[in-house]
């Protein structure tokens, strides 16, 4: 593996190189800490106040309390915790997803219709927004869970998630979203938000690996029931031995992340970042590449995140998955989409939900930028790019 700055990795929505600062802690922690949090004993004690002290920094970066932060493996497990255990205390009713979530939600979907539910899908435009009209028609009974993600992981677009999470809680709806994508790009105040349950993974924000959380309003620490059994961590809701090293590493990577988002009228306003800055330099530049062209919205998107699809000059549709590793021969890492979908064939379920031609699913590329960047090569990037799209369109 070559170093990090030996490459162009920009494949930060699959996943981030750990902060330095991450890799350091986590080893101190495994060599000096590793005893079981849930042990009585001294080495048991120590190890549970540093999870607890990560806990509270968790906590701290969010402006919420201790007891309502869930450590678990990552967003996946987090989206299910919450989903499946809150529908655990209701019977059973409608469960409102876009048309463009993460796989994991629609997994959820399918395991709580065996148990009576019924699932129905909020349509997106061609740019990935969801229809804002439909709102009345689709939290009225019997609506009683919604999950939307908040920043679309594949194509970056942002979905009104204060708008329909204000709607949620005046019609006593749950509502869950996936922030995954989101945190990475700047912390922000939970309780100013009508959100009753967030995921997230902290690889994503250049933490480790096999560690997240869920942040739950506080009425609702009463109302999830646990979906394993096992001895009662977490508050009884998620069992297992806690990984106090991970917990750790993923509180002093969100200590990390320096900017803020404001939400104000219902708007995100992002910082302007390096990274920020870089994202909208690079996607300039490969617009200008002819058989290039954006997909998901144009400015209400993620600020890290260019998803295209790529066409030849002579307008040949280019394989995504072929580019990629094209790409990867000359030190540039990106990605045809979705990381947790990349090793399936099967065509992308975003691209077909935002009406992307038939012809042309199969050439998406998603660009994503981290805070490991300081500056791009601008210049070898588009040249690589260009040339490997006409190489391809040869073969």
């Amino acid at each position: 593996m070559r170093s990090l700055k030996d490459i162009i990795y920009l494949d930060a929505s699959s996943t981030c190189p750990p902060h330095e600062k991450v890799i350091r802690e986590v080893l101190k922690i495994e060599r000096n800490h590793w005893a079981n949090p849930s042990s009585l004993h001294a080495l048991g004690i120590q190890a549970l106040d540093i999870l607890e002290r990560s806990r509270n920094l968790i906590a701290k970066s969010f402006n919420v309390l201790p007891e309502q932060v869930l450590i678990t493996s990552g967003a996946t497990e987090s989206s299910n915790l919450a989903l499946q255990g809150y529908a655990g205390s209701l019977s059973p009713g409608r469960l409102i997803i876009s048309s463009v979530e993460h796989p994991s939600i629609q997994s959820v979907a399918n395991s709580l219709k065996k148990n009576g539910w019924t699932t129905q899908h909020w349509p997106v435009d061609n740019q990935g927004l969801i229809d804002i009209d439909l709102l009345d028609e689709l939290l009225s009974p019997p609506t009683k869970l919604v999950s939307l993600i908040w920043g679309q992981n594949e194509i970056g677009t942002l979905q009104p998630i204060n708008i329909i999470a204000n709607e949620c809680k005046k019609r006593k709806i749950f509502f869950h979203t996936d922030a995954t994508q989101v945190i990475s790009q700047g912390l922000f105040d939970f309780s100013q938000l009508e959100i009753s349950a967030l995921s997230a993974s902290a690889h994503k924000f250049r933490g480790p690996k096999g560690i997240g959380f869920l942040l739950l309003d506080k009425q609702y620490l009463e109302l999830i029931s646990p979906i394993q059994g096992g001895g009662g961590q977490e508050y009884g809701l998620r069992s297992g031995t806690q990984s106090v090293s991970l917990a750790h590493g993923m509180a002093i990577a969100l200590q990390q992340i320096s900017f803020h988002i404001d939400i104000i009228n219902n708007q995100m306003k992002f910082p302007f970042t390096k990274t920020s800055s870089l994202t909208s330099t690079l996607l300039s530049h490969l617009l200008n590449i002819k058989g290039i062209s954006l997909t998901g919205h144009p400015e209400n998107r993620l600020p890290n995140l260019i998803s295209l699809i790529v066409c030849s000059k002579n307008n040949i549709p280019i394989s995504g998955r072929m580019l990629v590793r094209e790409l990867s021969n000359y030190g540039i890492f990106v990605s045809s989409g979705s990381a947790c979908s990349s090793l399936k064939n099967n065509s992308s379920s975003v691209l077909e939900a935002i009406k992307i031609d038939k012809k042309l699913i199969q050439s998406g590329l998603r660009i994503s930028l981290g805070t490991w960047l300081t500056d791009l090569d601008y210049d070898y990037i588009t040249n690589t790019i260009s040339k490997s799209i006409e190489k391809i369109a040869l073969t």
